[in-house]
C-alpha cells in the first residue's frame, strides 16, 4: 500500500513525504525504511496517538 501511495504522490508532483509511526510499531518502521524512509527524529506524543508515547518521523524522497 505504501509503494502505491508513493507512486500516486510522484504522479501528483510531490517530491517528499513525511510518515510517522509509534516507536514500538516495528513492522511499520520496517516498511517505511524499506521504501526509502530516513528517520528524522522522535518526538513526544502530545495528543495521545501512540501507545509508547513516542512518535518516529520518517521522510521519503520521491524520485
Amino acid at each position: 500500500m505504501l509503494k502505491l501511495m508513493l507512486c500516486k504522490c510522484k504522479e501528483s508532483g510531490i517530491d517528499k513525504v513525511l510518515l510517522t509511526c509509534d516507536k514500538t510499531n516495528i513492522a511499520s518502521a520496517k516498511i517505511i525504511i524499506y521504501n526509502g524512509g530516513i528517520l528524522e527524529n522522535e518526538v513526544g506524543n502530545t495528543v495521545n496517538l501512540s501507545e509508547s508515547g513516542i512518535i518516529q518521523r520518517y521522510w521519503i524522497n520521491i524520485k
